[in-house]
């Protein structure tokens, strides 16, 4: 027997009881009297109409639910009719009572189930209140159902949907489809809400709401999309304390600042509202998590992206102070005028920032990608670790470290390092540290390949400058492709033109540009055969021009043809203050106290000039000048200068006067000395003496 079913016959035993005393009363010692007419029945069908009945239902001890009516219709089937139903219901802890209102009430043979219909409300003591149509409640579960269109109302929110279900027990409200919730600001001004959701759901007890599909809301400079929102409620219920987002979360903030939180989407999102306001406070976003921090005036935004986003937000609710990013990281500075854009890819980001100012530092570990793009602009670097500084509100970075496998690469450069620190304003790149695979950083392009114990690049041209134990290398023009930057380039005449050229110092000065290197300090070039020391060597290879100074010592071997048309290579070494090779001319020049030695003697002089033919490999001729003195078979020949050529191997010396002496010690001198290598004739003009002397005998001296 149900309890609708009891509380029918309950009211009908009263109702019988009642008539039973009142007829035993009326009738006894009475003389009997006419009886009236009978009533006339609202309801014709009816076996019992009661007006004004009210049944109640009794729990422990006290009263749980009452049940009123205008009036009450039973059937004789067992159903009734109630018209002006009004069932009040408290909560077991007796903190609120709800009230049940419609016009008509509707209980059907052996049914526990009470339709109602017409102006149907459902008010709380706490202010809830519900409006409807048509509703049922149920007895069994204190649920009321509602199939059509329904008004909700409590405190600052409203509502309205279609189809509603209040359970009493878990004092949850559910709106089916078409819900739309309006929350009015608090007395602050805060806390107001528009929502837009095929159902909700409002837990009271549990102190949340559920929004499921296509759910939107729009908050203070919020607008948020998911398919399913839980908005967990603060203990007085009249903020939100956190909102969970989940498949495709959506997160929009129109009016953020520079470097502010744009916008955010992902698989799901978790908001931690601030205390005591409606700015977020903190956000975790997972599964294809991406964030858009607002550029400044007319400039696009930058982008971050990962598996997981964790986000700490300044009182503003818009400022990221702190973010932690996992698994496919990648921030993104999009290309604007002028500048080119820039991505960073790595395994996870840790980043920090300030209120006002945003993030201002993001350091970047795990497999480092930066890629930088733009017009005449393509550079990119890998590393273990790269640390970020930024500028306010995010706006650009400030400096890039990379530490640990550095690879830097512009263009046809490309560096290798333990750590390197870009500045992007200045556009220049410092290499430094050392580590297994980069003892010492290293760089190389099509002109050059240096190594060094520090280096400091500017990437326009590239310009470089090297510190320690600098060793470079200069390519052959014969390795430049057609159309690189290094095909316009050559190696000095004197050098050989197939074959790199190692120079080594304490610190190099080089311009891409002019494709010019200063080595400083203990400077050696080597080339096979051909060495050149100083304490600076400067080497042009655009002109092909070489040059030396200070404490000048050089090796160099070239070519000879004798008469009989056989070709030897000839060392000869030479010492100077300085030295100049001028491609033009292709000219040696070895100036202040310049001491050259090789197979046609020792010679020194103020100036001595040597002249290459167009190979580069043989000399053509050679001049000196100023105190100059030829050592040659035992014969020492002194004058104010000299000039030799190969072609027929002559030698012609003027001096005031010129003088050689021979092993005999007898001194001869003149205006001008002739002499001819090949047959050994010497011609000194000025006294007409000739003296004719046979290379090879072993003749004594005579008086």
């Amino acid at each position: 027997m149900t309890r609708w079913q009891r509380r029918a016959r309950l009211s009908i035993a009263v109702f019988g009881a009642v008539f039973a005393v009142f007829v035993f009363r009326e009738f006894k010692g009475r003389t009997p009297l006419v009886a009236p007419a009978a009533p006339v029945r609202t309801a014709p069908n009816a076996v019992v109409e009661i007006t004004g009945g009210e049944v109640g239902s009794f729990q422990k001890s006290r009263e749980d639910v009452r049940i009123k009516s205008q009036k009450q219709l039973i059937d004789a089937d067992g159903s009734s009719k109630m018209i002006g139903v009004t069932i009040v219901t408290d909560e077991r802890n007796g903190s609120r009572t709800f009230t049940i209102q419609s016009k008509e009430g509707h209980i059907g043979k052996g049914e526990s189930v009470m339709q109602l219909d017409g102006d149907v409300t459902l008010e709380g003591s706490d202010g809830m209140n519900v409006r409807t149509e048509h509703a049922t409640y149920t007895d069994a579960d204190a649920t009321i159902r509602a199939p059509g269109p329904v008004e909700y109302m409590r405190g600052h929110m409203t509502g309205h949907g279609v189809g509603m279900t209040w359970d009493k027990n878990r004092d949850v409200m559910s709106i089916l489809d078409q819900a739309v919730i309006n929350i009015t600001p608090d007395e602050h001004g805060e806390g107001a809400m528009d929502v837009t959701a095929k159902s909700a759901e409002f837990a009271r007890r549990d102190k949340y709401m559920r929004f499921l599909g296509d759910v939107k809301i729009k908050r203070s400079n919020q607008n948020i999309e998911a398919q399913n929102v839980l908005a967990m409620l603060t203990a007085d219920e009249k903020r939100i304390d956190s909102v969970q987002l989940q498949d495709g979360a959506k997160i929009a903030m129109p009016k953020a600042p520079p470097g502010a939180l744009q916008s955010l989407t992902g698989s799901q999102a978790n908001l931690k509202y601030r205390e005591g306001g409606d700015t977020i406070e903190h956000t975790l976003v997972s599964g294809n998590a991406l964030i858009q921090l607002a550029g400044e005036t007319g400039k696009p935004g930058r982008q971050i992206a990962a598996s997981t986003l964790d986000i700490a937000l300044a009182p503003d609710g818009s400022t990221p102070t702190a973010l932690v990013g996992r698994e496919a990281v990648q921030l993104t500075f999009p290309p604007e005028p002028g500048v080119p854009g820039r991505t960073i890819r790595s395994t996870a980001l840790d980043a920090k920032g300030e209120p006002g100012r945003g993030l201002t530092r993001a350091i970047f570990t795990g497999s480092v990608q930066y890629r930088e793009v733009g017009s005449g602009v393509d550079r990119a670097a890998t590393a273990m670790t790269l640390d970020l500084g930024l500028k306010p509100g995010m706006s650009s970075i400030e400096d890039a470290r990379f530490s640990r496998a550095v690879h830097f690469e512009d263009g046809s450069m490309a560096a290798v390092a333990a750590a390197g620190r870009y500045d992007l304003d200045k556009g220049t790149l410092a290499l430094s540290g050392s580590e297994p695979g980069a003892v010492v950083p290293h760089v190389v392009n099509q002109q050059i390949v240096v190594d060094a114990v520090k280096i400091d690049i500017n990437l326009d041209g590239p310009k470089v400058k090297a510190d320690g134990n600098v060793k470079s290398e200069l390519k052959p023009a014969s390795q430049a492709k057609a159309g690189d930057a290094g095909n316009d380039v050559k190696l000095p005449t004197m050098l050989k033109q197939d074959q790199p050229v190692i120079v080594v110092a304490n610190s190099l000065d080089y311009d891409g540009t002019t494709a010019k290197g200063t080595y400083t300090g203990s400077a050696r070039l080597f080339q096979t055969d051909t060495t050149i020391k100083g304490d600076t060597i400067v080497v042009d290879n655009k002109a092909g021009n070489l040059a030396a100074n200070g404490n000048v010592t050089s090796t160099t071997v070239l070519e000879s043809t004798d008469k009989d048309k056989k070709t030897e290579r000839q060392r000869s070494t030479a010492q100077a203050k300085d030295f100049k090779y001028d491609d033009a001319t292709r000219r040696l020049t070895y100036t202040g106290d310049a001491h050259m030695n090789g197979p046609d003697g020792d010679m020194t002089a103020a100036r001595i000039e040597l002249y290459l033919k167009p190979s580069g490999d043989e000399l053509d001729r050679a001049e000196a000048y100023e105190n100059f003195t030829l050592r040659e078979q035992n014969r020492e020949t002194t004058g104010k200068t000299m000039v030799y050529t190969t072609s027929d191997e002559k030698y012609v010396i003027v001096g005031t006067p010129v003088k050689i002496v021979d092993e005999c010690e007898r001194e001869t001198t003149g205006r001008t000395l002739t002499f001819i290598k090949s047959t050994d004739n010497i011609v000194v003009d000025g006294n007409r003496q000739t003296r004719t002397q046979t290379k090879g005998g072993n003749g004594k001296c005579t008086s």
